[in-house]
């Protein structure tokens, strides 16, 4: 997000809106890259009415000032793209566009004035939609009056600055006389006009071209070295022919005018000719590319590669350690535990520039297993707010090294969503470079992408044809509940590995890891060692270590991590989820089957007496199903049978009516005693009114024998009663004696 301190008040702007700040000026200066014309058109032309920008590079543009002078088919599709307003402009002077001659311009700074006061700007921000609204970009302002002494010297030596750079360190992107040249001519005729103004300005020597730049484009030899120069294949053809191997300017300029323009032609039909972003602006930097057994790395200082090497002794112990806290966030600071996705998405990140190598492998292994196995590709799964981007945005890209900035989908599809042609044309072409190593990167995927027949086809193309070096594609995709469903289909999980993320965030002050210490503690020392460790057991890979690869492709990555963690002492770190790979179909049948259950309300899960370890799921279970794909209910029976894997050992016996499951295995499948707790529940219910039964039953007992020992005592009480009354009738000894009748 964009930050800027004033320096006037001191005092730090957080988050403001860039273009805010600048109304109220009429005069703009300054050098930025520019990803696109579109910014000029929208945001400048309609505040200003002069605009004075040098159009600087980024260190992700290949080629540096070669590329932008000599890519003439990048500059006819600018030129042909703009609208009315921006040719009048140009044609007017009102703007005025210029790019290096000589030494790069890396400079972000810029001036926006009227009659009496001034703004100026400088730091990080280019001006490209992601750096003003996305981007952690820092500037700082001055803002002044053009008639305060106080303010005069930063205004006067910035002014100076600026008019240096763009009289004498620049030329013209443009001929303002070109323009009533281009009005109403076709692609073709544009091109031959701006390939005229491209060799005058070579034979009026207005670009200041170093020799040696030229030989490392020129020069097979020192290409195939392990040091070279790189640029887009369309401006070393153009490079190649006006100069000779050895540098020289080629004489005949007809004949390059010729080659030259057909190259041009030949690029639009390569390319989609309504593409608005330059292709190679959207790759990662610094680029890896692979050569000669080495994984070689493009150097932003002297634009060259250099094989890599980092050793262990190079990651320390807090890299590692900030490693795995980024892992445990994903537990600890969610309200569902998600480490597992984060921990495999990071597995493949750091086995993605080998991917390519492990299918090599795969393809000439003994053992039966085909490359199309492995996935070229990996898409983050989620919602709103439940990581995804974090991840490839906040934690790949320092990861990685990767210091582009992040690409959205819209910018290699040209904003268009309901169509993938022009999205998998720039993957392809990366994908098929020969070269590239370094993953490709893109967020805010279109759920539509993997259900597109253009998509599609393409990814399995990829998997069965492609045999060379290539990268991989990462990509973050939104997905909410009751959208298009996910491509499930066996034929695409097998090529695309799904990762899912759809458990929210704790609030801040449960969350037990600090985002800010994490990201600001990431580097890419674990990934330099982890490849180059990679790469060098490939190159040596044994028979064990090859068993082992083909049945797991991510096997090395996770034995490298793990050793790098015993290394710190850190042996038990993760290591419950570090040797299985998270798995997309597994994860989403946990979830059908728990909520299939917890919906049905175990209305049709039964219990055999005696048996306290298996159940029953009985077919009615699947009456109530909305929208099913399956044609009947015995196959909703058969599927949801079949999504258990087959060595978890959970489903035991498939009958006409139902399914017998392992009640353990199947809690332990879905990550909750939901079936045990059921028993449980059941059986102490049972125990309860067994229990109240048996009372009852010794009660009545008691009662029926406490009645008995009544009435016993009853029939005796009587029997003496009974006795005493008959004692009293009889007379007695001394009656018997003296009484006569």
């Amino acid at each position: 997000m964009l930050t800027i301190y004033d320096l006037k008040h001191n005092t730090m702007l957080y988050q403001p809106n860039f273009f805010d700040l600048i109304n109220g000026f009429d005069q703009f200066s300054g050098v930025s890259f520019v990803g696109s014309f579109k910014i000029i058109e929208r945001q400048l032309l309609t505040r200003f009415k002069q605009v004075n920008l040098i159009l600087g590079l980024e260190d992700q543009r290949t080629g540096q000032n070669l590329n932008q002078f000599f890519n003439i088919s990048r500059k006819v599709k600018e030129l042909t793209s703009a609208n009315k307003i921006f040719l009048n402009r140009l044609e007017d002077g009102t703007l005025r566009l210029r790019f290096t001659k000589d030494h790069l311009f890396h400079s972000k700074y810029f001036i926006v004035e009227n009659n009496d006061s001034f703004i100026i700007f400088n730091g990080s921000m280019n001006l490209t939609k992601k750096a003003i609204t996305d981007n952690h970009e820092m500037l700082w302002m001055y803002s002044g009056n053009k008639s305060d002494p106080a303010d005069q010297p930063i205004y006067a030596a910035h002014q100076q600055l600026f008019q240096q750079n763009f009289t004498e360190d620049s030329i013209d992107y443009v001929n303002r006389k070109l323009i009533g040249q281009i009005r109403g001519k076709d692609k073709q005729a544009i091109t031959a006009i701006v390939t005229d103004q491209t060799l005058d300005q070579l034979q009026n020597s207005e670009l200041h071209i170093n020799p040696d730049d030229i030989t490392k484009i020129t020069n097979a030899d020192q290409q195939s070295s392990q040091r070279f120069a790189l640029v887009p294949d369309t401006t070393a053809r153009v490079i190649k022919a006006i100069y000779t191997a050895k540098g020289n300017k080629r004489r005949n300029r007809d004949q390059i005018r010729q080659q030259v323009q057909q190259i041009t032609y030949q690029s639009f039909s390569d390319q989609d000719e309504t593409e608005t972003v330059s292709a190679d602006s959207l790759y990662p930097t610094p680029m890896w590319s692979y050569q000669g057994k080495q994984i070689i790395i493009k150097d932003s200082h002297d634009q060259l590669y250099h094989p890599l090497n980092f050793p262990l002794d190079r990651v320390s112990r807090e890299d590692v350690v900030n490693f795995i806290n980024i892992i445990k966030s994903f537990k600890y600071n969610k309200v569902k535990d998600e480490s597992h996705q984060a921990l495999s998405a990071f597995m493949y990140l750091m086995t993605a520039p080998l991917i390519w190598k492990i299918r090599q492998i795969y393809r000439q292994s003994n053992y039966a297993r085909s490359a199309d196995q492995i996935p070229l590709s990996m898409v983050l799964i989620g919602r709103g707010t439940t990581g995804k981007t974090l991840l490839v945005r906040d934690y790949f890209k320092p990861f990685i090294g990767d210091h582009s900035s992040s690409v959205q989908y819209s910018e290699i599809n040209g904003g268009n969503g309901s169509h993938t042609n022009r999205a998998v044309g720039f993957l392809n072409n990366y994908l098929q470079s020969k070269r590239f190593i370094s993953p490709m990167i893109i967020d805010e995927l279109n759920d539509n992408f993997l259900h597109s027949k253009v998509a599609t086809n393409a990814i399995k193309q990829w998997s069965n044809t492609i045999d060379d070096i290539h990268n991989v594609n990462i990509f973050a995709m939104n997905h909410n509940a009751g959208g298009h469903a996910i491509n499930n289909l066996e034929e695409i999980t097998k090529r695309v590995y799904y990762l899912s993320f759809e458990a929210g965030w704790l609030p801040l002050d449960q969350q037990r890891y600090d985002y800010n210490i994490l990201i600001n503690s990431l580097n890419d020392h674990i990934y330099k060692y982890v490849t180059g460790e990679l790469n060098r057991r490939l190159n040596q890979l044994s028979g064990f270590d090859e068993d082992r690869l083909i049945n797991d492709y991510l096997y090395l990555t996770k034995q490298i991590v793990k050793e790098l963690f015993k290394h710190f002492n850190l042996d038990n770190e993760l290591a419950d989820i570090i040797d299985d790979n998270y798995n997309y179909k597994v994860d989403r049948n946990r979830i059908t089957w728990k909520m299939l259950i917890r919906d049905d309300d175990f209305k049709h899960v039964a219990f055999t007496n005696g048996d306290d370890q298996r159940f029953t799921v009985s077919k009615a279970i699947f009456n109530n199903l909305k929208g099913s794909t399956y044609e009947n209910i015995n196959q909703t029976l058969d599927n949801y049978f079949n999504m258990f894997p087959r060595e978890a050992g959970i489903a035991i016996y498939q009958y006409d009516n139902g399914m017998m499951l392992s009640i353990d295995k199947f809690d332990y499948f879905i990550g909750e005693p939901l079936i045990r707790n059921y028993y449980n529940q059941l059986h102490q219910q049972e125990h309860d009114q067994n229990s109240m039964s048996a009372y009852l039953k010794a009660q009545a007992k008691r009662d029926e024998e406490r009645s008995k020992r009544e009435e016993q005592r009853d029939q005796q009480m009587q029997e003496v009663l009974a006795k005493l009354a008959a004692n009293q009738k009889k007379p007695g000894l001394f009656s018997r004696l003296f009484h006569k009748n």
